[in-house]
């Protein structure tokens, strides 16, 4: 079956055959056809390099050529680009270096060229020699948009949170709405766990006002807020934030399960969570949310949650058909106990966290996708395994 390489291979093929039409339909002086054809010769014999796996000859031919029509440039950029998608990103560099290199290349080829070798370096990895380019074309009228969106995700790869705010604004004034104010949230987000890590509890609140400001009602910035009281001894108001959220994204109990039963081991702080378990279990996708955070985080050994498990496990029909006959009173728990650690491994199996925009199958919950790198799209899902036993 024909692979994108062969279709972008028949695309240069189509080009370069194009360009031979336009060598022979409009070139007038006898030196200038006889340099056309010269290059049209050598665009031909190095696609059939490129055909043959000869790729390295390709490159060689390539780079050596003395044309520098904007119709060559394209298409050693395109081929380039085709390298680094393959993976072979040292042929795409040596492509790219050499347009950035000829003294023959205009200002608008040198910044073409400039951009496709950066986005080269982003590629492999060398992080510090993309960022010295796309600074360089910051300010260009073609590129520089595109430059700085790159230096941003350079900043998420790197944590340089400050840096990436700082971005977002020049972005946003080059043109709103370059730069999301749910994603600037998110990076205040970054800012304030960061400052939570390290005992800045007063920085870590001045970010998540200002998340508050980009987005309103963020659940990342609930939960770190949440996290933030408790830390503080303000335990109850932790318990109410996550109560509220559970009750109001019961998909997301998975993430406030765990917090409450950590508060839930001080006795004094027992009656409050209990309280929030009934109202966050209240409803039957609350009761749900419940029963799979029990399942899929064996750390939770709370009384309490667990018997939120039974009573969802025994409006199951095909999970309580798993319980022996003296396991299916309404009182006892064993049965359950013992059936959760098998339910726990069809869970890990079977339920994953999922991108909405690029498929990116993941065990835990990522606020931006590892895949596509956007933001806020990773949500939890079931395996059709479970719909039809958790529905």
């Amino acid at each position: 079956m024909p692979t994108e390489s062969t279709f972008l291979f028949a695309g240069l093929l189509f080009l370069a055959a194009a360009l031979g039409y336009v060598f022979a339909r409009f070139g007038d002086a006898d030196d200038e056809e006889e340099a056309e054809a010269s290059a049209r010769t050598n665009f031909l014999r190095g696609f059939r390099y490129l055909l043959n796996e000869e790729s390295d000859r390709a490159v060689d031919l390539f780079t050596g050529a003395n044309d520098l029509s904007d119709d060559a440039m394209e298409t050693q950029l395109a081929l380039g680009t085709l390298f680094r998608r393959r993976g072979e990103i040292d042929r795409a560099i040596r492509l790219h270096q050499n347009l950035v290199e000829r003294q023959s290349s205009s200002v608008a080829q040198r910044e073409a060229a400039s951009f496709a070798l950066a986005e080269d370096y982003l590629g492999a990895g060398l992080f510090d020699r993309a960022e010295e380019i796309f600074i360089r074309l910051r300010d260009s009228r073609v590129h520089g948009v595109d430059a700085l969106k790159r230096l941003l995700r350079i900043c998420e790869v790197t944590s340089d949170w400050d840096r990436a705010v700082d971005l977002c604004a020049e972005l946003n004034r080059l043109g709103p709405g370059n730069v999301s104010r749910s994603q600037l949230a998110h990076y205040y987000c970054e800012l304030a766990e960061q400052a939570r890590l390290q005992k800045a509890p007063e920085l870590a609140r001045q970010m998540l006002t200002q998340a508050e400001v980009m987005e309103p009602g963020k659940v990342r910035a609930v939960l770190i807020s949440a996290d933030l009281a408790a830390d503080s001894g303000r335990v109850d108001d932790s318990i109410d934030s996550l109560s509220r959220l559970g009750s109001a994204r019961p998909n997301l109990l998975g993430e406030v399960l765990p917090r409450l039963m950590g508060l839930a081991s001080a006795a004094e702080h027992r009656g409050r969570v209990a309280e929030a378990l009934r109202q966050m279990g209240a409803t039957p996708d609350g009761l749900r949310g419940i029963a799979l955070g029990v399942i899929r985080d064996p750390r939770i050994s709370d009384p309490m949650a667990i018997e939120y498990l039974a009573t969802f496990v025994s409006g199951q029909p095909v999970l309580s058909a798993l319980l022996s006959p003296e396991d299916r009173g309404s009182d006892s728990l064993a049965g359950v106990a013992r059936l959760r650690p098998l339910l726990h491994k069809v869970l890990k199996a079977g339920m994953r966290f999922q991108c909405g925009n690029c498929g990116y199958g993941s065990a835990v919950m990522h606020w931006q996708c590892p895949g596509c790198r956007s933001w806020d799209t990773v949500q939890p899902t079931s395996s059709g395994v479970l719909e039809g036993i958790l529905s």
